[in-house]
């Protein structure tokens, strides 16, 4: 049986000053695919939009997911704290690599949300656990050079650029900036 890499699932919630982490339901429906319906949300992120009912598949299938589970990728759902309601979610992609574990994340943001830190508080509070010591040895993002906000938050949360690679993504030439943090 494939089992996680870290165990993540018993760690969650991580609570963060002004947001949460914690698995997403299928009780998180209208938030989530509010965000994921937003073309300016999605214009830049590696997944696609989905009608109502993959949205609620797709959250019944996380909620049920045993997270870290070896090259598959899980959906961490960020949660304003005050509130449980859901505001984004952390992708995370765990590998045991040469040297130990390494992850991968990636990140969205509901619109009305954004700008006000909480997608770096989310971020910081995955990695700060991700790279506790016995943990991950790197953790990996990438983002197309257009997304500014997400590459200055990469760099507030100390990632550092690793590559620059133009791709085709969605149909359309582009840089994507592969970044590392240790």
């Amino acid at each position: 049986m494939n089992r996680p890499l870290l165990p993540l699932s018993a760690a969650l919630p991580l609570q963060g000053e002004h947001t949460r982490l914690r698995r997403m339901s299928g009780a998180d429906l209208a938030s989530f695919h509010g965000y994921r319906s937003d073309p300016e949300v999605a214009r830049l992120q590696g997944w696609s939009t989905m009608s109502e009912d993959e949205a609620l598949d797709f959250l019944r299938q996380m909620a049920m997911l045993p997270l870290g589970l070896p090259g598959q990728w899980c959906q961490i759902g960020v949660a304003a704290r005050d509130t449980d309601q859901l505001i984004g979610d952390i992708g995370l992609c765990l590998r045991a690599a040469e040297t130990g574990i390494e992850a991968e994340i990636g990140f969205s943001l509901a619109r009305q949300w954004q700008g006000r830190g909480l997608a770096r508080e989310a971020v910081q509070l995955l990695l700060d656990w991700l790279l506790a010591p016995g943990r991950c040895q790197r953790v990996l993002a990438c983002t197309d050079e257009r997304n500014g906000p997400s590459i200055a938050l990469l760099q507030r949360c100390g990632f550092q650029p690793t590559s620059r690679e133009q791709v085709v993504y969605k149909g359309e030439a582009c840089i994507e900036l592969g970044f590392e943090r240790r």
